[in-house]
């Protein structure tokens, strides 16, 4: 089963972003798009998420049925989009369904605040946590809603490297069976987390297309980043990459 773009065209006024563009993404795993800077990789995660009108189709699963945002997507920012007068357990509660009784809720809330390790915080405001809180906080908000689609637009960006690896350590078990898109700049963080990869690119003049995918069939848990078979991979995404003139 596979969520399938189909013929996607996009603009941004006169510039094209997407022209007739096709991709299968296999559903229950991780697809990492990667790509130069400002090409559209965003773009791509917002048309998923239906805030574009573009032409073409978004299918998903085996019946062919257009894609429901409203009830198959959670969305995780650049940044962390934190509402301010709210404190963390209110930020993560705030996005459960008004259906939910206010057992459920609590119940939720307490269950990823837990895996996030937000305990000491869960009481804080945005203004007086740290990045590596807010960001976790972000990640627990778009599990606590647990739909069947996460996108996830450059999540770490700006941590450093033993926060990542630490809120790496989090969230890779949790992204198991679950149909991610995960968009990075980063090999390291697209290796240790990817099923597939694609890199993006585009000629002069036309829209984005696909020139290069990479399919890494080793379990993410514990995935040794620096073994022969991952060492290969990483190659030849670098190559794609720097072929893509990416910076």
């Amino acid at each position: 089963m596979e969520m399938i773009i189909k013929d996607l065209t996009f603009a941004y006024g006169d510039k094209i972003i997407f022209d007739n563009f096709n991709l299968e993404i296999p559903l229950g795993k991780v697809t990492c798009i990667m790509g130069a800077s400002g090409g559209g990789k965003t773009t791509l995660l917002d048309c998923i998420a239906g805030k574009h009108q573009y032409q073409g189709k978004i299918i998903y699963g085996q019946n062919g049925m257009d894609l429901d945002v409203k009830t198959k997507i959670a969305y995780v920012f650049q940044q962390p989009r934190l509402i301010p007068s709210m404190s963390v357990e209110k930020n993560i509660e705030f996005v459960l369904p008004k259906s939910m009784s206010k057992e459920e809720k609590g119940e939720r809330v307490r269950e990823v605040v837990e895996k996030f390790r937000l305990i000491d915080c869960k009481k804080s405001y945005p203004a007086n946590i740290s990045g590596g809180q807010a960001s976790r906080t972000a990640l627990a908000r778009a599990f606590a809603i647990n739909r069947d689609v996460l996108l996830m637009d450059e999540p770490f960006k700006g941590l450093d490297i033993k926060l990542k690896k630490e809120i790496l350590d989090i969230t890779v078990p949790l992204l198991k069976n679950k149909t991610v898109v995960f968009v990075t700049h980063d090999i390291e963080e697209a290796l240790a987390v990817a099923d597939i990869i694609y890199v993006l690119d585009r000629e002069d003049g036309k829209g984005l297309s696909v020139v290069g995918e990479e399919e890494i069939t080793l379990p993410k848990e514990n995935r040794d980043l620096y073994c022969d078979e991952i060492s290969k991979s990483r190659q030849k995404i670098f190559c794609c990459l720097t072929d893509s003139k990416i910076n």
